[in-house]
């Protein structure tokens, strides 16, 4: 099959029409809003025609034009959204009009995510939904939560036709939950390899100027990122002086995160950033990406980071494996110890960090690419021809 460029074995999107339910930016800039602008952008690219659905309160910047952007006012609380009332009727009548072929849910776009593989249905369509959801050590108190969480999901995606995991552990908490294992695809979280890639930085150039090292952390500021403990162990280091800490982001700890590093010149923080052009400018000023989180599916951000050329610390349930020979896993017991002795290593010698940054980019481009995922969304969509029955 040839490719919109022409290259062989690339999928097209032989004309699919999809409603996405996602997450646009603006007011919020994360792994979530980048999955959805990354794959709608991609599948447009492949001719599939798309109208994207998301919640005012995301912002008004959208993969799409205006013509096929529909912003739906809804009550965000936390971490969820629970839909305004009216929602589900006048859902049915958009959908009616844009008469897709596959409804895709990006969770969580609402507390209403589950009846969206019904409305697609009634409509008749077919129901993908890509299951966001992190995971962390079964032993761990969050671990536990997170299986909570999983049962709690579970029950709200019996009626889709697919559910696309990150990972294999994933399906696993799925199945385990309900899910039948032939209902699932691991799908890996992808990467724009050619607009996330090493290079100058207009960053590194200004705020950054003379630094010899610069560590960065992008991302939600939560409490299961622990990026505040990342400020606490660079700041207790006893680094060089010309070795940078740059945070960017949002999220509950932002005020414990720029108090922190209000407190040394060796500490930036600069908000959120959101665009991927912000995004791709700081990547590049970055050498180190430390990733502390107790859990994680598969970080858009970790990813980012590989195809920049950062060399990567991460813990295991941050998903050090990823970056192969690129990263350096951090053990959940003696972090501050074991991530102090990096950084000190790392700061004698730059050249060992911009090694593990080449490792880290050449494994982006084998395993993480977007055109690949693209590819492998698409044969999803067309194996959907004729939407299962939902589970009794």
């Amino acid at each position: 099959m040839t490719g919109p460029d022409g290259e062989p074995g690339r999928s097209r999107g032989d004309g699919l029409t999809v409603s996405w339910f996602g997450h646009g930016a603006g007011r919020r800039a994360d792994g979530l809003s980048s999955y959805s602008d990354q794959v709608v952008g991609g599948l447009q690219r492949r001719g599939c025609t798309v109208y994207f659905h998301h919640q005012r309160g995301d912002g008004t910047i959208a993969p799409v034009d205006e013509a096929h952007r529909t912003g739906w006012p809804g009550r965000r609380f936390k971490t969820v959204t629970v839909a305004a009332p009216g929602f589900r009727a006048a859902a049915l009548r958009r959908l009616a009009d844009e008469r897709p072929d596959i409804v895709h849910c990006s969770l969580s776009f609402s507390l209403a995510d589950g009846w969206l593989a019904t409305a697609a249905h009634r409509t008749g369509a077919a129901a993908a939904v890509t299951f966001h959801l992190p995971h962390g050590r079964r032993t761990s108190a969050r671990g536990r939560v997170l299986q909570g969480l999983y049962r709690y999901w579970a029950g709200r995606l019996r009626g889709y036709d697919r559910v696309i995991a990150f990972t294999p552990e994933q399906v696993e908490r799925l199945t385990a939950a309900g899910i039948p294992e032939e209902r699932c695809s691991v799908i890996p979280n992808a990467v724009d390899t050619a607009a996330f890639h090493p290079g100058a930085s207009q960053l590194r150039r200004t705020e950054l100027a003379g630094a010899r090292l610069v560590v960065g952390y992008l991302g939600r500021l939560d409490p299961e990122k622990r990026v505040a403990a990342l400020v606490e162990i660079f700041l207790a280091a006893g680094l060089p002086a010309d070795v940078r800490l740059v945070v960017a982001g949002s999220g509950r700890d932002q005020a414990r995160v720029r108090a922190a590093a209000a407190r040394s010149p060796q500490v930036r923080y600069r908000g959120q950033l959101g665009t991927p052009a912000a995004r791709a400018d700081f990547w590049r000023a970055v050498d180190v990406f430390c990733l502390l989180s107790t859990a994680e599916g598969l970080s858009l951000a970790l990813l980012e980071a590989m195809a920049s050329g950062c060399a990567v610390l991460a813990t295991e349930e941050a998903g050090a494996a990823v970056a192969g020979p690129g990263g350096v896993p951090l053990p959940a017991r003696g972090l501050g110890p074991a991530l102090t002795a990096e950084l000190r290593r790392l700061a004698g010698n730059p050249q060992a960090a911009a090694d593990l940054g080449r490792l880290a980019r050449a494994e982006a481009e084998r395993h993480h690419g977007i055109e690949a995922m693209l590819d492998r969304v698409l044969d999803v969509y067309r194996s959907l021809a004729h939407p299962a029955a939902p589970i009794p």
